[in-house]
């Protein structure tokens, strides 16, 4: 009975686990997606929080243009600490734009690898990690059929194929032989 239970658990845990890490492998892309797409709406929330504040700019001060640079000039003669925030603001939207559009040059099954070295790279200190955070926290996990989900889908199969191996290996060396070989060693002694 008890090689019966063994032989199914290793069975199921052969199954199992391949199916587990495929489905869990096949969300990557859809991550990485969410991941671009809040990026894009952050850069354009904060672009237009921007040319709010161009305009408001332009109606006290005659010097204001049309450029953020000829902006921020004006603005520093007059108002250094609100030319500064408003050059940290344009510099932090045009830095999760350019974010966005690496992600999105980058063909579908690199995304997710363009996306998490984006993020791991960022100079701001922690923005873009927030952001993928937030992606991973919101996504809600369901099964696209796309070529990247499938890509990923094969890898998390072979991968949790080989997890999977290896821990009934492992368990069968620790439980398996030791347990047969003091049984036979019983059962054919005089």
């Amino acid at each position: 009975m008890a090689g019966f239970v063994g032989r199914w658990l290793s069975d199921a845990l052969r199954l199992g686990l391949p199916l587990a890490l495929a489905l869990l492998a096949m969300q990557v892309p859809a991550v990485a997606h969410g991941y671009a797409a809040a990026l894009l709406q952050i850069a354009e929330d904060a672009r237009r929080d921007i040319e709010q504040r161009k305009a408001s700019a332009r109606r006290f001060y005659r010097g204001a243009g049309e450029a953020d640079e000829a902006v921020i000039a004006a603005l520093q003669a007059v108002e250094p600490a609100n030319a500064q925030a408003l050059a940290a603001s344009v510099e932090r939207a045009r830095a999760l734009r350019a974010a966005h559009d690496r992600i999105e040059a980058a063909p579908p099954l690199l995304r997710p690898v363009t996306a998490l070295v984006d993020a791991a790279e960022d100079p701001a200190g922690g923005d873009k990690w927030a952001v993928l955070r937030t992606a991973f926290d919101t996504h809600v996990p369901q099964v696209v059929l796309s070529a990247a989900a499938a890509v990923y889908g094969i890898a998390g199969l072979v991968a949790g194929s080989f997890v999977a191996e290896l821990l009934v290996s492992a368990f069968g060396a620790v439980f398996g032989p030791g347990r047969r070989g003091r049984g036979d060693a019983a059962r054919f002694a005089p």
